[in-house]
């Protein structure tokens, strides 16, 4: 996937600010957060790693300019953004028995499991701080955008939870799912910066639809990488790593419910104990055979476009169009290997 210029001038514009707002934080917990976000290592010396690829808070820049601000007006937004998404990775990866991201093992497996859901919690409150020390007079609605974000989210979580618990969740369920879990964190992305600059509800309303439509994309994407993407694409996770977790995607969630394919789906899902290799490349065939990977594919294509048509309500500068197009086709899944 080419990556936006753009990102990496964000990153290299977003990560001080974030550093001096982590500066508060005790030297435990500001630990266990450098490790996670990939500045250092477990040791605490600093490393070169990738890291976070800065999309969201990029978006938030973007929104600001959108609303007829500048960059600096969203700063407070962008690191909101980008705290409320390290927050869920920290907890997710917890909750998840996740033990690698970004190519490297998870904080919890290095520091524990009541360090990283510290650090997360931790990230929670401080992108609720740094929106209160705003100088916007609009900070208040920013920081009720955030919260009821965070609500959203947690409520995608608990949903996604259930179906490891069960194999009858419906394609509407696994949607809901994706549109609180992930989604709306795009959305508060989206739409932050222009509520920081005070722009009209119209500008705002079409940035959050936009912001909606590429998170759905987005985890689109993300969900046929779970399934057949490789290691280097998923930062260290094996091909197949959702069908081993039994994870509740989206092409799985239209697989189970394929009236040819699902039953022996079910079956092999039902099973106690780790899935078999045997087992999770059969399974990967079900998917693929009940339609599972174009069903995803052809939803995340249509999100992009259907966040280009929201674009298309605003009148905006060419630059700022063009990053935020550039942006949403990161949601295009034409990387994903066959």
């Amino acid at each position: 996937m080419k990556i936006p210029e753009i990102l990496g001038e964000v990153r290299a514009l977003v990560t001080p600010a974030m550093e001096e707002s982590l500066s508060r934080l005790s030297p435990e917990i500001r630990r266990v957060i450098d490790y996670h976000m990939g500045w250092r290592d477990a040791e605490g010396r600093p490393v070169q790693r990738r890291g976070s690829k800065s999309v969201r808070p990029a978006l938030a820049f973007l929104s600001a300019k959108a609303g007829g601000g500048e960059v600096k007006d969203a700063v407070p937004g962008a690191l909101a953004v980008e705290f409320l998404n390290n927050w869920a990775f920290l907890i997710d990866d917890v909750m998840d028995g996740d033990r690698f991201r970004r190519q490297r093992e998870t904080a919890w497996v290095v520091f524990g499991q009541g360090q990283a859901i510290c650090a997360g919690t931790a990230l929670l409150t401080l992108a609720q701080q740094v929106l209160l020390e705003s100088p916007s007079a609009d900070r208040l609605a920013a920081l009720s955008l955030t919260m009821d974000t965070s609500a959203r989210m947690l409520a995608g979580q608990t949903l996604d939870m259930t179906f490891e618990q069960r194999f009858d969740y419906s394609v509407d369920e696994s949607m809901t799912m994706t549109q609180s879990k992930t989604a709306s964190l795009m959305r508060c992305a989206t739409s932050i910066g222009a509520i920081l600059v005070g722009a009209d509800d119209t500008v705002v309303d079409a940035l959050a639809d936009f912001g909606q439509s590429v998170g759905v994309a987005f985890q689109a994407r993300d969900d046929m990488l779970g399934i057949w993407g490789t290691p280097d694409q998923t930062g260290g996770r094996p091909r197949g790593f959702d069908v081993k977790a039994r994870k509740g995607t989206l092409p799985m969630a239209v697989a189970l419910n394929d009236a040819i394919h699902g039953e022996e789906l079910r079956k092999i899902f039902g099973q106690e104990g780790e899935l078999a290799v045997p087992d999770v490349e059969r399974a990967t065939q079900l998917i693929d055979a009940a339609g599972g990977r174009q069903w995803t594919e052809d939803l995340a294509r249509r999100m992009v476009e259907r966040a280009n048509t929201a674009l298309a309500r605003l009148t905006l500068e060419d630059d700022v169009r063009g990053h935020l197009g550039e942006l949403a086709a990161m949601g295009l899944p034409d990387d994903v290997s066959r």
